[in-house]
């Protein structure tokens, strides 16, 4: 992502800090509470196991068994294809934005990659070459600092320029972020992090959807995260910036059925837990498994992500499983229940700490 090579060390005292108010809440919980909360995590694991159990009899036995059969199954629709699109990506030099960046050069015929420092891009850039050729897509780089709106102004109109106003794919990947408390959290901080993670997001979508709609064909892909779902404590800043992107792109989805734009598409993207990038200081402070889930790579959520927008699927949860059934437990559990359960969950001690 974007904007994150530089935050990690003006984080680290507010995260110790963070890490000891989270224990001390855990060490202080009842008993009891502890021992519902750990049966609840191993509860996610063993659903992560039989869904790749059912996967796994539905592939290689039912189906073989229906084929030879003869009975009919419900034909699954085509694949989303890419080959003929202009892709723009934000945070290109990020983790996730550079992994997606690799998905996308397989097919697209246009690469446009935006992000806030140059070596990055130029190495991105580079490394796309060497895997795909230099034919098999066209690749542009644009630096620029999301946070100053008059340059992604000017930047998005050279753009436009460049790739004669031809964009049918917008990725908005770039983010940053501050995990403090919310008193700790300067103006500027939160002022920062909502420009970056969400109004340019939105001026971009903006400036783009006109030709999209005009042209009947388009996507817009916006990588929110699972903290949109519930607020997470010390990522105030954060949880809702991704919040009200996830919310625009809902409100999007809805205008684009009024204007019968069929062709286009808005999508929401939200991961759970990554490993690297902005995840890193987001470890659950030395937690290797969350719910069931342990840190999936970028490269294999990048191959995800696509899977999804292929499926046309929206929105596209990483994990699934554990995010649907986190969204309908946080829908039923009232406030009283699902804060403690949660925080709990982010302060228990834990069982196998990665020091690498």
């Amino acid at each position: 992502m974007a904007t994150l090579s530089g935050v990690y060390s003006e984080m680290s005292p507010t995260f110790g800090a963070a890490d000891a108010l989270l224990r001390d809440y855990d060490s202080k919980s009842p008993i009891w509470f502890r021992w519902a909360t750990n049966l609840i995590e191993y509860f996610f694991t063993l659903l992560v196991l039989a869904s790749l159990v059912i996967r796994y009899i539905w592939n290689h036995t039912f189906i073989p068994i229906m084929t030879r059969l003869h009975v009919p199954m419900v034909r699954k629709r085509t694949p989303v294809s890419y080959q003929n699109d202009t892709v723009l990506i934000t945070g290109a030099g990020g983790c996730l934005g550079r992994a997606l960046a690799f998905e996308f050069a397989k097919e697209a015929r246009v690469l446009a990659l935006l992000d806030v420092q140059k070596k990055p891009l130029d190495d991105l850039k580079h490394d796309l070459q060497q895997t795909y050729g230099k034919e098999n897509c066209r690749i542009y780089t644009y630096r620029c600092d999301l946070s100053d709106l008059n340059a992604l102004k000017y930047t998005i109109t050279a753009i436009r320029e460049e790739l004669s106003d031809n964009i049918s794919v917008l990725v908005n990947c770039a983010a940053t972020a501050h995990f403090k408390d919310i008193v700790s959290h300067t103006d500027e901080e939160y002022q920062y992090t909502l420009i970056v993670n969400t109004l340019a997001p939105i001026l971009i979508t903006k400036d783009l959807l006109s030709g999209m709609i005009a042209r009947n064909h388009g996507q817009i892909v916006n990588i929110v995260s699972s903290g949109a779902l519930s607020g997470n404590a010390f990522t105030s800043s954060y949880s809702s910036s991704t919040a009200a992107l996830l919310n625009f792109t809902e409100t999007l989805s809805q205008e684009l059925i009024l204007l019968k734009a069929t062709g286009v598409r808005a999508t929401s993207v939200l991961p759970f837990y990554l490993d690297g990038g902005i995840y890193t200081t987001l470890r659950k402070f030395g937690k290797e498994k969350v719910l069931g889930v342990t840190p999936q790579r970028f490269d294999v959520a990048a191959r995800e992500i696509m899977c999804g927008l292929k499926s046309t699927r929206s929105p596209i949860f990483l994990p699934p499983l554990q995010l649907h059934i986190t969204r309908l437990l946080r829908a039923v559990l009232p406030d009283d229940v699902w804060n403690p359960f949660f925080l709990h969950v982010l302060g228990r001690t834990p069982t196998c700490v990665n020091h690498y």
